[in-house]
């Protein structure tokens, strides 16, 4: 028995069991409305639009508050929230992103069964919106134009430890004095703006004839903040944004600093083959402009290992864009809330994580991390693989379906399944050394995390061996769709095959092939209906949606935060911790 591993089983007793951390996920659904003959493009509905739409259709399905930042986010009683993830400037654009989190829970199984419920709203949602619009919605990560987008996964992990806790600590006091000086700094900037937006703000009103017409500010106390701010000239708005994003910059500086150096060491150290390699099986696949096939669209665009995310259009493996939310976006209304960053342990966001719809794919995804986290966490790491250039690996993996391209390591030159054997063992001997009664769901991560690895090593062994794949793998899934079209098929006809694959409609290319193979599916149909309006009995958000329950709709105002909802308004008003 490793020693290490040992120790972590009589340390599991008293902290819980294995794969039983706090985990979540976000996911960007994107949303299309097809062009009906004789429409132009600037004429279909604008992204606020279809959002709001979607939105309507989820309130009449569950009960859902508003956002304590964001008027127009979602908090529902199922626990998790919707967001419209786009910059404001592109809300009035045809098309957009949804962003569905789920609530945070405790297992893979809860995960998965939590996201599959998000899929089916979605999905129900867009169907009774396509009564008006032709709308459709997919669960990917790419478009036809390249764009990228997807899905993040959050796991609470230790963020530090022994002297590095003590300055990524110093470093959180220093965020946080330069979180007051920035608010102190930008007072004058948001002065500036309401100036400019009184002088020169306009809403559009109808007129008697029912068409929009420009008029001066009036009512403008009935517009949201991002409507009142659109309202002014383009190069207007494009000033006061540089210039909170100057007052913020020296924040931007630290944060990065800390992000990259700082928090998560072992976690980047050790973690970054898994994720890398891990397209092999839970990629999603994409078909580029050059009609070359990929693993994963998402491992594609990475450019950095860790960062901001979105700052600067960087696509990180680690996310910390959250913090930045938390240290910028938030300032003036969560200056108290900057102490959650004093904590231990942290959410880990990871970016490499393409949208599945393959429920094997997925809930390995989810279990695999969570289970090789407990790893580092009790010090197990000398089998685990060390990327020598992680960022150009995941390209040189990501671009190669056949599976053979190996990169270098600290073990030599490996391919992605290699890497993936090396964790897959080293992860049976760490489960192996820990009592059973605290596995928890380790041994189901193994069983069908080998599954996986199986199917996949059995197709690059020979090229023929695709069916044990189809509807579990989503990128050789998605593979074997394509080169069952004509082999004269254009690249339009094969794209279309990539995008529908993924459309969640009865439509939908995998939902067709599931609905053909019931064996397919991981999560039953009455636990989905669950947790389509509760979330699981152990989960934080177990008591926010409750409250929505109680209160939306009600003769009370309610908005809520991730940790905390606000009832009343004015002196009657009254902030509930979830915590």
């Amino acid at each position: 028995m490793d020693a290490a591993a040992s120790k972590h089983s009589r340390r599991s007793a008293s902290r819980g069991r294995l794969v039983s951390r706090l985990m979540g996920m976000e996911t960007e659904y994107a949303t299309m409305v097809l062009n009906r003959p004789g429409i132009a493009t600037a004429d279909l509905p604008a992204a606020a639009k279809i959002y709001a739409a979607i939105c309507a259709a989820i309130r009449r399905d569950q009960p859902a508050v508003c956002g304590v930042f964001d008027s127009d986010q979602l908090f529902l009683a199922s626990g998790g929230a919707v967001t419209l993830e786009s910059h404001p400037s592109l809300h009035s654009l045809p098309g957009g992103l949804v962003e569905v989190a789920t609530p945070e829970v405790t297992s893979p199984d809860e995960l998965l069964a939590c996201q599959r419920s998000i899929d089916e709203m979605v999905s129900d949602a867009a169907a009774d919106v396509s009564r008006r619009l032709d709308l459709r919605v997919l669960k990917n990560s790419t478009d036809a134009l390249g764009h990228v987008y997807g899905c993040q996964e959050n796991y609470e992990t230790v963020v530090a430890s022994g002297a590095w806790l003590l300055i990524y600590r110093g470093f959180v006091l220093l965020l946080w004095a330069m979180q007051i000086a920035s608010l102190l700094l930008s007072l004058p900037v948001l002065a500036l703006t309401f100036t400019l937006i009184a002088l020169f703000g306009k809403r559009p009103h109808r007129t008697e004839s029912g068409d929009e017409a420009e008029s001066g500010n009036q009512d403008a106390d009935s517009r949201s903040p991002s409507e009142l701010f659109e309202s002014l000239p383009g190069w207007v708005r494009q000033f006061l944004m540089g210039m909170l994003r100057l007052v913020y910059l020296p924040t931007v500086v630290v944060l990065r600093f800390v992000g990259r150096h700082v928090a998560f060491r072992k976690q980047r150290k050790y973690l970054t083959a898994m994720l890398v390699s891990r397209v092999a099986l839970c990629g999603a696949g994409d078909l580029d402009h050059d009609g070359r096939f990929r693993l994963s669209p998402k491992a594609m665009a990475i450019d950095v290992l860790a960062d901001m995310g979105g700052y600067h259009g960087e696509k990180p493996i680690y996310v910390y864009g959250h913090w930045l939310g938390q240290f910028c976006a938030k300032s003036f209304l969560s200056l108290a809330s900057t102490r959650t960053m004093w904590s231990r342990r942290q959410r880990l966001q990871i970016g490499l994580s393409d949208s599945n719809l393959a429920e094997l794919a997925e809930y390995v995804k989810l279990g695999s991390v969570s289970l090789v986290l407990d790893m580092i966490e009790a010090g197990v790491t000398k089998d685990f693989v060390i990327l020598k250039r992680p960022v150009q690996a995941t390209h040189a993996i990501a671009a190669d379906w056949h599976l053979v391209r190996r990169v270098p390591t600290n073990f030599g030159n490996l391919n992605a399944l290699e890497i993936q054997q090396r964790y897959l063992k080293a992860a049976r001997s760490f489960v192996a050394a820990v009592r059973p009664e605290n596995r928890g769901e380790a041994s189901l991560v193994l069983d069908r995390w080998t599954q996986l690895h199986d199917v996949v090593t059995a197709f690059r062994r020979d090229a023929k061996q695709t069916r044990p794949s189809l509807g579990r793998v989503d990128w050789l899934t998605k593979r074997w769709m394509i080169d069952q079209l004509d082999e004269n098929a254009g690249w339009a006809v094969r794209k279309k095959t990539d995008l529908r694959y993924h459309e969640l409609s009865p439509d939908g290319y995998y939902r067709k092939l599931a609905a053909a193979d019931p064996s397919l599916a991981l999560i039953s149909r009455d636990r989905i209906e669950k947790r389509r309006r509760t979330p699981p009995a152990d989960s934080p958000a177990t008591k926010r949606g409750w409250l929505i329950r109680e209160f939306a709709g009600g003769e009370t105002n309610v908005t809520a935060e991730w940790r905390y909802a606000v009832l009343g308004e004015g002196k009657q008003k009254k902030r509930i911790e979830f915590d």
